[in-house]
């Protein structure tokens, strides 16, 4: 999959139409089903109220809409000319995208419980105290901890309940806790400042978008890939979830790659490592142009250890074990996956033939995954071409790999590929906002007793399809260099 910038572009315009204006009414309409989707998915949230049953929440009209919403999201984007939008289409664009956003600011989100675990670090760090060492079920078992926690947990009402893995230690990392205490700070307990967080966020993510976007003289109507993306706008803005926290440190650090501004390409996408640990994946292609500058290479290098090993101090103090949050996460969490469930199905029949227990086959197959990323980012970093649309190109392919290959590709996952997507689109990556919605459809058959039709067919839907028009995208790419030589 890895190509020059040259391949890029003719993938792109045969993806998407060429020529001509942007229609208004092209704008119009697809903005207006895309603002009557949210309208009814807002009207529906409270049907998802936690004193409901699972089994009478109307979770089949949630993925219809989402799914609706998705279509006509690509029907937009890929019917839409590359071409530059107006001025007065660019504010209907951002007007659109900004309303859309609001009807999900005051809805609770739907099948979801993340912020629960974001509002809680952020009162434990608000007030002074490691967000790593005492786990939810220790505060609430009151097991040796700290009066002021003993004190969070009665004012947190059921904030505290709420959190998934209680006895899980937070997973989230320092950066990451900085925000959570933030919100803490603003208002605290408020799901609705911690939402204004995100937007405010969003908005810095969507101005290095354009930014990118004027770099590398690329239209600016690719803005819509991202501000008007539907599963974005769900899992972020209704869900709460806090992936957008990453993206203007990723992007920046690739915008300042291109610059050849490395020592502060190489500090932020740390930041970025701060609040998520996916940009660590990244790393890689930012030092590669360095191989050949020594010095400038080990003052980057020492600038990274550093700076990973203080954002990640207070997780050592705190101690580590099977409590911890990212072992725990490393160890054991799986869900929605696909190409790691074929993994564990081929340790399964390796461990038997080999006469060993096969219960070790999730550790197997997790080696092999960390196995297949090293040498897919390898792969893709030592490629022939080093261009600046290459770099996003590249850092698309690595975050894509990895989602792909993840034992957990829940649909909030997805958006971390969503910023370089509407720099470097991809009708593969981008269908998965039209079928990643179905991962819902757990919620509808698991009450039912049926959660069997889920993981044997649900998720071979959802992803059965991004790996074969891969493999489309792949040959077509394959014959045009062929074609051209």
């Amino acid at each position: 999959m890895v190509n020059n910038s040259q391949e890029d572009n003719s993938l792109n315009e045969s993806s998407l139409k060429s020529g001509g204006p942007v229609s208004n009414l092209m704008l119009l309409i697809s903005g207006g089903l895309l603002f009557v989707s949210f309208s009814l998915l807002t009207y529906i949230s409270s049907d998802f109220a936690a004193n409901i049953p699972q089994i009478d929440r109307p979770v089949l009209l949630l993925v219809g809409i989402l799914v609706f919403a998705g279509i006509v999201f690509l029907f937009a984007i890929f019917k839409m000319p590359r071409a530059e939008l107006l001025r007065n289409q660019l504010i209907l664009v951002i007007a659109i995208g900004i309303v859309l956003r609001v009807l999900m600011l005051f809805t609770a989100p739907i099948l979801e419980d993340d912020y629960f675990r974001y509002l809680w670090d952020g009162a434990v760090t608000a007030n002074g105290i490691n967000p790593y060492k005492y786990s939810p079920e220790e505060v609430l078992q009151e097991k040796d901890v700290p009066l002021e926690l003993k004190e969070l947990a009665e004012e947190s009402g059921d904030i505290i309940h709420g959190i998934n893995h209680p006895e899980v230690r937070t997973i989230y990392p320092p950066v990451a806790q900085a925000f959570f205490a933030v919100s803490y700070w603003l208002d605290s307990w408020s799901l609705t400042t911690w939402k204004i967080i995100l937007i405010v966020i969003d908005l810095a993510t969507l101005s290095l978008i354009f930014n990118a976007l004027g770099m590398l003289k690329l239209p600016n109507s690719f803005l819509i890939i991202y501000w008007w993306n539907p599963l974005l706008l769900k899992e972020i803005f209704n869900s709460g979830h806090m992936d957008v926290l990453v993206f203007p440190f990723v992007l920046s650090s690739l915008i300042m790659a291109t610059q050849n501004k490395h020592l502060r390409s190489t500090f932020s996408l740390i930041i970025g490592l701060g609040i998520k640990l996916w940009p660590a994946f990244l790393l890689p292609i930012i030092i590669r142009p360095l191989l050949s500058k020594p010095k400038q290479l080990l003052s980057v290098l020492v600038l990274a250890a550093v700076c990973i090993g203080v954002l990640f101090l207070p997780i050592y103090y705190s101690g580590l074990d099977d409590s911890t949050g990212f072992i725990a996460y490393g160890q054991s969490w799986q869900n929605n996956d696909s190409v790691f469930r074929i993994l564990v199905y081929l340790s399964d029949l390796g461990l038997d033939l080999l006469g060993y227990q096969t219960f070790h086959k999730y550790s197997v197959a997790r080696y092999i995954v960390v196995a297949l990323l090293g040498l897919w980012i390898l792969f893709v970093t030592f490629g022939k071409t080093f261009k600046g649309q290459d770099l996003f190109s590249k850092s698309l392919f690595i975050v894509a790999f990895a989602f792909l290959v993840s034992p957990t590709q829940f649909p909030w996952y997805y958006t971390w590929l969503i910023p370089l997507l509407a720099i470097k689109p991809r009708f593969s990556l981008l269908l998965l906002t039209v079928l990643l919605p179905l991962y819902y459809l757990r919620y509808y058959f698991e009450p039912r007793g049926q959660l069997e039709i889920f993981t044997n067919v649900i998720i071979w839907i959802e992803f059965v399809p991004i790996w074969a028009l891969l493999l489309w995208e792949w040959r077509k790419e394959y014959n045009l260099k062929v074609h051209s030589k």
